[in-house]
C-alpha cells in the first residue's frame, strides 16, 4: 500500500521549488543553499523519527478514548467541525507554552532558529515536538473526540500551517480578521522586540485576540532566534541545541529543586548560583570546501532526498531491514551535505565517510543476496559511486579560531 505522507511531502517540495524559482526570478534573497539543505535534513529526521512518535501519539489518544472518555460524540460532520476548532484551540496553548517553558522550548526552538523564512521552514520541525504534544492533546479524547478524527484533523491543520511559511503572500484584507495568514505567521517568526511571543494560532486568529498575543505586521521582520549563541550549521545541533543548554545548566547548579525548576521556568530564567562565563573553543581543524565537495554534496542531497520520499511512500511494502538501511543512509547523507554546504567539514570527514559508505555497501550487498530487490541494486550503485567520489576529496585541513561558545543567557523569540 502506498503511504500518502511521501506524496504530500512531494507536493510540498514542489511548492518550495516554485517559490524558490519565482524568488530567484524576482532577484530577492529569501533563500540560501545552506539554509535550504538544513531545513530539508531536519525535516527528513523529523519524518522518519515521527513514524514512531506518531504511532505512540495515536496509541495514547486511543487508550484515553477507550478507557477514560467522559462523553461519546457521534461520527457526523459536526464532530469533524468541532474537532478542528478544538485542535486549533489546544494547538494555541501548546504553541504558547512551547515558547514559555524551557523543556518545551527545547523541542520547538529548531523551528525558529533559521534566519530565513520560506516554504522549506515548514519542514524544519524537531522530532521531539510530537512527543511534547501528547500531554496537551490527551484532553481531546477525554471529552469524546475519536482518535482517528483527531489525527486526520491534526494532519489537515499541519497542511494549512505549511503554507503560512512564505514572504510572497501579502496581507489578505478581511481574512486577517478570521484566519492566521502568512503575514501573521511572519510576525510569529520575528525576533523584533515588537514581535516576540506573538501570534501563536495555527488556523484561527481568535485565540490570539482573546488571550492578548495578537500582533499585526507593521515593520520588516528579522528572522531567527534572539540572544542565543547559535550557529545554524548542523541539523543535529539545531535539534539538540537547547537540550544541551539545559543539560549544562542543570550540571552547573547545585540545588536539585533548581534543576527541576529550570525545566519548567521561562527561557530567560536561570538559577542564582550560576555565574556564566564566556568560554573560547580554541582552535579547530577543518577542510576547505572545494568544487568536488560541492558536487558531492549536491549528489547526496538529490539522491538522499529521493530516498527519504521513497521510503516514506512505500514504507508499508518494504522489509524493515531495507527500510532502516535506506532511511539511515539517506539521513546521514543529508547531514553530510549540510556540513559541506555550511563550510563545516571536519579534518577526518573523508575517512569517516569512506568507512560509512563501505560498511553500508557491504550490509546492502548482504541484504541483496538474501532478498534480491531492484531498488537495492540502485542503492548499491549510488553507494559505489559515492565511495569512488569520496576517495578523490581533499583532506588538507585549515586552522581557524572559533567564536564564542558560551551558554546563552536567554533563548527566546
Amino acid at each position: 500500500m502506498v503511504n500518502s505522507i511521501g506524496l504530500i511531502i512531494s507536493v510540498f517540495l514542489l511548492f518550495a521549488f516554485v517559490e524558490w524559482y519565482f524568488t530567484h526570478r524576482l532577484g530577492k534573497k529569501l533563500h540560501s543553499p545552506q539554509n535550504t539543505v538544513m531545513n530539508l535534513a531536519i525535516g527528513a529526521i523529523d519524518q522518519l523519527f515521527g513514524l514512531i512518535g506518531f504511532v505512540l501519539f495515536f496509541l495514547v489518544l486511543d487508550y484515553v478514548y477507550k478507557n477514560y472518555r467522559l462523553f461519546t460524540l457521534e461520527n457526523t460532520w459536526l464532530q469533524w467541525v468541532l474537532a478542528y476548532i478544538a485542535v486549533d484551540f489546544v494547538s494555541y496553548w501548546y504553541h504558547r507554552f512551547s515558547h514559555e517553558v524551557n523543556v518545551l522550548w527545547a523541542g520547538h526552538i529548531t523551528h525558529h532558529s533559521s534566519d530565513h523564512f520560506n516554504y522549506t521552514n515548514g519542514f524544519r520541525v524537531s522530532p521531539f515536538q510530537t512527543l511534547n504534544r501528547i500531554a496537551f492533546w490527551i484532553i481531546l479524547p477525554l471529552v469524546g473526540f475519536s482518535p482517528l478524527v483527531l489525527i486526520l484533523t491534526f494532519k489537515i491543520s499541519g497542511v494549512y500551517d505549511f503554507f503560512l511559511h512564505t514572504q510572497h503572500i501579502p496581507k489578505l484584507g478581511f481574512l486577517e480578521k478570521i484566519l492566521i495568514t502568512p503575514s501573521m505567521h511572519r510576525v510569529h517568526h520575528g525576533k523584533n522586540d515588537i514581535y516576540v511571543d506573538k501570534n501563536y494560532g495555527s488556523t484561527f486568529v481568535i485565540w490570539d485576540k482573546l488571550f492578548g498575543t495578537y500582533q499585526e505586521e507593521t515593520e520588516t521582520v528579522q528572522y531567527g532566534v534572539k540572544n542565543a549563541d547559535y550557529v545554524d550549521d548542523s541539523p543535529v545541533r539545531a535539534i539538540l541545541f537547547h537540550y544541551t543548554y539545559l543539560w549544562k545548566m542543570m550540571k552547573l547548579t547545585s540545588k536539585w529543586q533548581d534543576k527541576i525548576k529550570l525545566l519548567l521556568m521561562p527561557t530567560d530564567w536561570k538559577p542564582k548560583d550560576i555565574n556564566l562565563k564566556v568560554q573560547q573553543t580554541g582552535q579547530k581543524n577543518k577542510v576547505p570546501v572545494t568544487n568536488m565537495h560541492r558536487h558531492y554534496a549536491f549528489m547526496q542531497l538529490y539522491c538522499c532526498a529521493a530516498g527519504i520520499i521513497l521510503v516514506l511512500t512505500f514504507q508499508d511494502l518494504l522489509p524493515i531491514t531495507h527500510f532502516l538501511l535506506i532511511a539511515i543512509t539517506s539521513i546521514i547523507g543529508l547531514i553530510n551535505a549540510t556540513i559541506i554546504f555550511n563550510n563545516n567539514i571536519p579534518s577526518n570527514f573523508k575517512n569517516q565517510e569512506l568507512v560509512r559508505l563501505i560498511t553500508t555497501l557491504f550490509i546492502g550487498a548482504v541484504m541483496f543476496l538474501v532478498n534480491s530487490k531492484m531498488y537495492l541494486v540502485v542503492m548499491l550503485g549510488f553507494l559505489l559511486i559515492s565511495v569512488i567520489y569520496t576517495s578523490y576529496l581533499s583532506t588538507s585541513p585549515v586552522k581557524f579560531t572559533a567564536g564564542r561558545n558560551n551558554v546563552p543567557e536567554k533563548q527566546m523569540l
